[in-house]
């Protein structure tokens, strides 16, 4: 039994793995999609943590060691433009991969 696209309803042929050929629409988000969307959350939480207060979250409790959690406030912003960046970074890659798919199928 052959696919079919959910928007069009045409056949798939087999090698048609991110984009229909009838009507462009995209069969799967990849991977590197979702894993940035992820660290953009994460990057999200983060943020909070840093309008909260990175002091004050429970970094110098004891639990951390002392040095590790001094670096950590330091860095804090840091930290958190770098969550964000690695998270943009993923989606617009894996933006890339599916707009390259789209242009060739559109060139087939």
């Amino acid at each position: 039994m052959a696919r079919r696209c959910p928007e069009c309803y045409a056949e798939l042929p087999e090698d048609a793995v991110w984009v229909c050929p009838t009507c462009g629409y995209t069969l799967r988000t990849p991977a590197a999609a979702k894993a940035g969307i992820v660290f953009m959350v994460l990057g999200l939480v983060l943020l909070g943590a840093f309008v909260y207060g990175p002091d004050r979250i429970g970094l110098t409790s004891g639990l951390v060691p002392t040095d590790l959690a001094n670096l950590t406030i330091a860095n804090f912003p840091l930290l958190v433009l770098g969550t964000f960046g690695i998270g943009a970074f993923l989606v617009a890659a894996a933006a890339l991969k599916i707009r390259s798919e789209h242009a060739r199928v559109a060139a087939a």
